[in-house]
């Protein structure tokens, strides 16, 4: 049994897995993908638990680790896996602590709340689309006109990715498959290279790169269209969790 379940394959998750893991605190990580494990130092008091939780899944592991908290650092944009394990927590009486990342804000870009908003706007514009979006959102994309030779995407280097982006109709010659966060130079080079007019991001924060992305298509005389954070319940900054731990006061 774990002290506490930590769910997420974001920075923050890492930066917390390995401070709990320093100060000898038993806990589980849960993470999506292959991936998301071999960024983890597993051993010790930390376990690693991989693959993707469907609902009775993670109330199954919940219930058998019986942890006195479960942290949420899951990435902003993961609602509806966020949704669950508060869902989760609230039916089993479990303590759940949201690791919130900061937002950022600029008039320069073009906001959307969903594709709906999005996709007609993006077929009113012309040139190149750079797409930092990941893979989960090809098929929403495919509806752009043209897409094949339009779009370019940006991709972690996973096969699931693939399968997924390929399944949606992107050719091959459309893809990069790395992963970042990238520097304002990396970005800007890619930027120029793909002659790319429009950047498709999310508010993905410090810890995703947003400024440098942001930074390098100012650079570029790019227009920015971004799809903005679901509504959240909250939470307390990774700062303010990190002082938590060393505090012993979780």
């Amino acid at each position: 049994m774990a002290e506490i379940v930590l769910f997420g394959g974001t920075t923050e998750g890492r930066e917390l897995a390995e401070l709990l893991q320093q100060k000898g605190v038993d806990t589980l990580v849960c993470v999506a993908t292959e991936y998301g494990e071999a960024l983890l130092s597993a051993g010790g008091s930390l376990r690693v638990n991989t693959g993707r939780l469907d609902e009775a899944a993670m109330e199954a592991l919940l219930r058998a680790e019986a942890p006195r908290a479960v942290i949420d650092a899951t990435h902003p944009y993961a609602t509806r896996v966020s949704e669950q394990v508060s869902a989760l927590c609230g039916a089993l009486g479990l303590r759940r602590i949201r690791v919130k990342r900061d937002a950022f804000t600029d008039a320069s870009c073009v906001c959307f709340s969903d594709f709906d908003g999005l996709i007609p706007w993006l077929n009113g514009t012309e040139g190149v689309i750079f797409s930092t979006l990941g893979a989960k959102e090809a098929s929403e994309l495919a509806r752009v006109e043209n897409f094949a030779e339009r779009i370019w995407l940006r991709i972690l280097p996973l096969e699931e990715s693939l399968r997924i982006v390929r399944a949606a109709g992107f050719p091959a010659k459309r893809l990069i498959c790395m992963q970042g966060p990238f520097s304002r130079p990396l970005n800007e080079a890619m930027f120029r290279a793909t002659g790319a007019r429009i950047l498709l991001t999310k508010d993905s924060g410090a810890a995703g790169g947003f400024l440098e992305k942001l930074e390098a298509a100012r650079a570029c005389g790019m227009t920015t269209a971004l799809l903005t954070r679901p509504a959240d319940d909250g939470g307390i900054s990774l700062s303010e969790i990190k002082a938590r731990i060393e505090e012993n006061a979780l």
